[in-house]
């Protein structure tokens, strides 16, 4: 494409020029953290800076698999796949130190917000209604690894990064102790294998004709 053809496709989706543009400035910017040895952006509240750089690949991965789809469709898509994704983790998050119904009452404060992010978590449905998304057997193959990692991560007691090293939320079921690093390297390793699930929701097969409205 030259020049000329490039400046018409950016008149022509403005929306997904401005979502790359960002997703590309936010996967630099995490990028950025993680060469100086920084784990957590402090200027956003400490995010972890993995997250950052999950959700700049996810826009881009939504910019260029749904170009054959219509500038919102591509755009609005490519949002709510990213805020399902974080809040699905940290709804499931959440959850796991209650196991409603079957652990200790939830705090009412705290129920509020799972309620929200469980709700925001399922708006990713929405693409899954035209055929913007699709779950294939390499988004399928991704959570099951994620469930298996996750069901590890409870069964060893599910330890936090701001515990003492070896200390767990609840009693552990395996005969493993994990010390701080293991479980933030658990932590990762379960957000980065539901991002591969994301990642690979994206059906970037050209729509029938009639559904880029």
């Amino acid at each position: 494409m030259n020049g000329a053809g490039a400046l018409r496709a950016a008149v022509r989706r403005p929306l997904s020029l401005a979502g790359g543009i960002g997703a590309l400035a936010l996967t630099a910017y995490a990028l950025g953290l993680m060469l100086r040895g920084s784990r957590y952006a402090g200027a956003l509240h400490y995010v972890d800076a993995s997250t950052l750089l999950m959700l700049g690949l996810l826009g881009l991965r939504g910019a260029l698999a749904l170009r054959h789809r219509s500038d919102l469709q591509a755009a609005s898509t490519s949002l709510v796949v990213a805020l399902s994704f974080v809040f699905a983790y940290e709804a499931l998050y959440k959850w796991s130190f209650y196991l409603a119904p079957f652990g200790p009452p939830m705090p009412p404060s705290e129920l509020r917000e799972l309620a929200i992010q469980g709700a925001t978590a399922l708006t990713v449905l929405t693409g899954f209604a035209d055929g913007r998304l699709r779950l294939g057997r390499a988004a399928g193959g991704f959570l099951i690894l994620f469930a298996a990692g996750w069901l590890f991560w409870m069964l060893a007691g599910y330890g936090q990064i701001f515990q003492k090293s070896g200390e767990t939320i609840f009693a552990p079921v395996l005969p493993v102790k994990l010390p701080s690093e293991a479980v933030y390297f658990i932590n990762r390793l379960t957000k980065i294998l539901l991002c591969l699930a994301y990642f690979s929701f994206f059906n970037p097969a050209r729509p029938e004709h009639g559904q880029t409205r």
